[in-house]
């Protein structure tokens, strides 16, 4: 409870701020308190409730961070699914598979690497997924987010920051 939500003007979450500054955002009139918690922070001349959400009044340039490229975060962007046959699988069990193999030029980045298993990546092999006659369930991308990495982030949210998250 110590914690609360920033927003930007356009109720974009930006980040998590201790409550200290968020009540000195509130203070200086730089924030709206749109959600508090059930707790007040006295001051010698007057009680303020705890915020829970705050929205900037002005909005500031941001940028979403970027999400790095490994293993662990392909395998979350594709749910751990393998892009041509549709198998579920563990990490030990998946693996990468190149849409335009290295061998042709394919470069190791977010837009040519899917997950696959390991029988559809041997019978694809050096071949592109149409002379293989592989169709991949969705064309891969660069994600902005993964449901993994924000997982324990979100799982300590308070039930007053769900109306912004989602």
């Amino acid at each position: 409870m110590d914690r609360t939500l920033l927003l930007n003007s356009t109720y974009e979450p930006i980040t998590v701020i201790p409550w200290r500054k968020a009540m000195t955002l509130v203070v200086l009139d730089k924030v709206e308190a749109l959600a508090h918690y059930d707790r007040n922070i006295n001051t010698a001349r007057r009680s303020l409730r705890l915020p829970a959400v705050v929205r900037l009044n002005r909005r500031v340039p941001w940028r979403r961070p970027r999400i790095r490229f490994n293993r662990r975060a392909v395998f979350a962007r594709d749910n751990h699914t393998c892009q041509y046959c549709g198998a579920r699988g563990t990490s030990r069990e998946l693996t990468f598979d190149h849409v335009v193999p290295r061998s042709r030029g394919g470069q190791t980045n977010w837009t040519n690497i899917v997950t696959c298993c390991v029988p559809c990546n041997q019978i694809k092999g050096d071949r592109t997924p149409e002379e293989a006659d592989m169709a991949l369930r969705v064309k891969p991308f660069t994600p902005y987010w993964l449901p993994e990495n924000n997982s324990e982030r979100v799982a300590a949210t308070s039930e007053l920051w769900e109306p912004y998250l989602w």
